[in-house]
């Protein structure tokens, strides 16, 4: 019995152990321990941008190019004199005395106009800056294609009549 018992406790302690495998690997190869990796993320180091657009010192190329203004009003709410642009208007005369100098303005309807220094005309609010005894002069503010304030000054002669011309 005694023989019994050792074999059953021999038994109970291999079967504890668990089988042994076998590897199925050559015999004479040393088996590798094997190692979890993670995998890395490659960081790709980012060079200069292909194109960069900057906008300092350029126009919006999606406004429009003529920009309309709020404080523009019906033509027919404006003063007769800011009705018509600068080429209709005829210089008719100019009158001087104590007080300077005026200039009639006809309009293309055959008004006249008295207008001095100071005085608004046309549909850009030109001002007219000097009248002179043969000439007025008419200066125009004005934004070009760019947005830029341009001034364009226009010069009126006052045509004499011609003897014998009526």
């Amino acid at each position: 019995m005694l023989f019994l018992g050792t074999v059953a406790l021999a038994a109970c302690s291999e079967s504890e152990k668990g089988p042994v495998r076998q590897s199925p690997t050559t015999s004479g190869s040393v088996q590798q321990p094997i190692t979890q990796t993670t995998p890395t993320v490659k960081t790709e180091e980012k060079g200069p941008p292909a194109y960069s657009y900057i906008p300092v010192g350029r126009r919006d190329p999606f406004a429009p190019l003529i920009a309309k203004s709020e404080g523009r009003e019906r033509s027919s709410a404006r003063p007769p004199l800011e009705r018509y642009n600068i080429s209709e208007f005829k210089l008719t005369g100019i009158v001087w005395g104590g007080f300077g100098f005026n200039a009639v303005m006809e309009s293309p309807e055959g008004k006249g106009y008295f207008v001095r220094v100071g005085s608004t005309i046309g549909p850009n609010r030109g001002t007219v800056t000097k009248i002179t005894k043969d000439n007025v002069v008419i200066e125009e503010r004005f934004k070009n294609y760019t947005g830029e304030m341009e001034s364009k000054q226009t010069v009126m002669q006052l045509h004499m009549k011609q003897e014998g011309m009526p």
